[in-house]
């Protein structure tokens, strides 16, 4: 078997309207339903404080109708900037790590995923990737409180150990790009 390298693009994209939105969509997630996650296995170590993962798919909770439509805003710019001209979120949900928290190695489905940094420390560990060529290199975007950053779900990877008394929060979704965005058309038939 041959491996073919082939690029891919993340994106990483402040989110114009955190700074308004940031406390009050703290302070419903603290009030909304919440789960935690212990998994410890033969494949899973993961440790998550508060989430709502469970319920992804139901777009009717508080924090969700209230920041939606401006992530959607958002979303729409990042289709334009890949080539496409809708996308679809097709799951939603926010994560609390405390000290000692950890989400392993994984992958998500539809065509891209995301995390936005709704609350970030200094010291917090960001998001790492693996590339795909090369499984002995892993990416960390360099991101900062506010940023959304978005790459093809079937990227591996993991929110790192937290490993001080700290609290991060993050918004990670699934979404769907479509639709090709015709005015590249005419410049791929050429090449």
């Amino acid at each position: 078997m041959k491996k073919i390298k082939l690029t891919t693009t993340a994106l990483l994209k402040p989110f114009e309207y955190h700074s308004i939105m940031k406390e009050t969509l703290l302070s419903m997630i603290d009030k909304s339903y919440n789960d935690n996650l212990n998994v410890k296995d033969d494949y899973y170590g993961d440790e998550i404080y508060r989430l709502d993962w469970s319920k992804n798919l139901d777009y009717n909770r508080e924090w969700i109708k209230y920041i939606k439509p401006r992530l959607e805003e958002h979303f729409t710019i990042c289709a334009n900037d890949l080539n496409y001209k809708e996308c679809e979120v097709r799951g939603m949900w926010y994560q609390q790590y405390l000290t000692n928290n950890v989400h392993g190695w994984h992958t998500h489905g539809e065509n891209y995923t995301g995390v936005y940094y709704l609350e970030l420390p200094k010291d917090a560990p960001k998001t790492e990737l693996i590339d795909q060529y090369n499984i002995h290199k892993k990416i960390t975007i360099n991101a900062k409180e506010g940023d959304i950053v978005i790459f093809p779900s079937f990227i591996i990877h993991r929110a790192p150990k937290i490993t001080n008394n700290i609290r991060k929060t993050i918004i990670s979704f699934n979404l769907q790009f479509n639709l090709i965005n015709e005015s590249i058309f005419s410049i791929i038939d050429n090449l």
